[in-house]
């Protein structure tokens, strides 16, 4: 009896022993399905698709190989030539038309209504994990794909997803594909919300789609990562701000030089650089008097910008909020945008969107979604507008990627009034505290624009982020990762008090 006894005891153990493991394997915490938003051109896009004659778009639209086409284009080098010869002049009716044969036919412009033209799009629509598509992130060193792959290490690539799009097309549309996009990725996982990685362009297209879907409280994680959320200052040229200078142009090359040492970029700095400052000089004279020139300037949109990728609608969309409304009127004074056409239409939509991202960033979060933003700082912007010495990533203008910092400009310190208070870096730059949300924005360092490498600081503390490892806010990151609000990447890829 005893040893029946002891029998039905032990059975009773293993068996409560069981339904424990079961309970406590339950109660862990499934999960949350991470998805990858890339940026401008990380994708490519492809013509005459399903035919035999289906085609990567490369180079803009300018063809296959590009130092070929630039040299048969005789004219083009010809008058380029004269640009940095003092005692040639340059012709500039023959400079525009070179231009013009040279954007001819091209295919990667939008319709006049701002659509993908038919048969054109994208051909790697995943609804299937990363782990399916092993070959994205493998070796992947850096950028968007780096990025994914740091998340499958946090999570597992089963758990890893990319929404890859058309980066054309208008980013409210984009942003109305991703929510369809979502559906189908809860449904078949069964989770009830997602987490999002917006990188560069796919940071505006999270505000859009946060702008437009925020109510449905089904995004659990937003992190953006170097966001066009706001815009970009060179894209001012629109609105016919143009500026160029021996000394911006010289100071650019120098930090280009710097910030690309013995990268793949680094090699077309320096042969620029070799031109000598008195060549630099002669361009940016006569790019100047160039841009000055009405007739000119009028010519170059409507004879190259417009047909090359005039009706290309998130290109629009990356214009500053403040500078949209003198960019439609000149753009539609040269006849380069008719406000009567599809692209207007997609353009103005967005620009009410860009309106509504701070606001939008604070109901989020007081919804209760986690959302971190990181900035990058430490180079100057690209020396074609007046705009040259805002701290930019490289390519986004610092004050609109974090969403509103007060930032000094490049090589400068903030002013006095603006050097107190908690949220200064101590290199005495940027004042966080005006961005919408202070206390989750993080500012790197010479951390170019994605130039993200993979197991990396900087990197692992976006998939740590994304993934739900730490809080979306900078205490609990410095708390465990001794990463504070303002980092510098030094040499070991490694984030270092600044």
């Amino acid at each position: 009896m005893k040893k029946v006894f002891n029998s039905i005891l032990c059975l009773a153990l293993s068996l409560l022993m069981a339904l424990t493991s079961a309970s406590v394997a339950f109660a862990k915490e499934k999960v949350t399905p991470v998805i990858l938003v890339h940026g401008l051109g990380a994708n490519p896009v492809y013509e005459n698709i399903g035919t035999e004659e289906q085609k990567e778009i490369k180079n803009l639209g300018l063809g296959d190989d590009l130092v070929s086409t630039l040299l048969d284009n005789e004219d083009l080098i010809c008058e380029v030539l004269k640009i940095i010869e003092p005692k040639r002049k340059v012709n500039d009716k023959k400079l525009i038309n070179s231009l013009a044969k040279l954007v001819k036919n091209t295919p990667i412009n939008c319709t006049e209504n701002g659509n993908v033209k038919k048969g054109q799009g994208i051909i790697n629509y995943w609804t299937a994990p990363l782990s399916k598509h092993r070959s994205y992130y493998k070796d992947a060193t850096v950028a968007e794909s780096a990025i994914a792959r740091q998340l499958c290490r946090e999570v597992g690539a089963k758990n890893v997803y990319c929404f890859n799009y058309d980066w054309r097309q208008d980013i409210c549309k984009t942003a109305k594909d991703l929510n369809a996009y979502i559906k189908k990725i809860k449904k078949k996982t069964g989770s009830k919300k997602v987490s999002l990685v917006g990188c560069s362009l796919g940071g505006a297209v999270l505000s859009a789609y946060m702008d437009a879907y925020k109510s449905k409280k089904d995004v659990k994680r937003y992190v953006f990562v170097n966001p066009a959320i706001m815009g970009v200052d060179v894209s001012r040229a629109y609105a016919l701000d143009m500026k160029f200078s021996k000394k911006s142009i010289i100071q650019y090359l120098d930090c280009m030089e710097s910030a690309y040492n013995n990268g793949s970029s680094a090699a077309l700095f320096r042969l620029i650089y070799a031109l000598g400052d008195d060549r630099i000089g002669y361009a940016a004279d006569y790019l100047n008097g160039f841009v000055k020139n009405k007739k000119n300037v009028k010519s170059l949109f409507k004879k190259v910008i417009k047909p090359w990728i005039g009706n290309i609608p998130s290109l629009w969309e990356c214009i500053p909020y403040n500078s949209f409304n003198k960019a439609v009127k000149e753009m539609s004074k040269m006849g380069v945008l008719d406000k009567t056409s599809g692209v207007y239409k997609k353009i103005k939509k967005y620009h009410a969107v860009q309106g509504r991202a701070k606001k939008n960033l604070k109901a989020v979060k007081k919804s209760g979604a986690q959302v971190a933003i990181i900035a990058s700082y430490g180079t100057m912007g690209i020396p074609a507008t007046s705009k040259a010495y805002n701290q930019t990533d490289v390519l986004i203008d610092t004050k609109y990627a974090s969403a509103g910092a007060t930032v000094a400009k490049y090589s400068k310190k903030l002013s006095k009034k603006n050097r107190k208070g908690k949220y200064v870096s101590p290199d005495k730059v940027i004042n966080a505290k005006t961005c919408a949300l202070p206390d989750n924005t993080w500012f790197l360092k010479d951390v170019q624009h994605m130039r993200f490498k993979y197991n990396s600081d900087a990197t692992k503390l976006v998939a740590r982020l994304a993934t739900g490892k730490v809080k979306s806010n900078i205490y609990a990151v410095k708390r465990k990762y001794k990463i504070a609000q303002f980092t510098k990447e030094n040499s070991d890829n490694k984030l270092v008090n600044v």
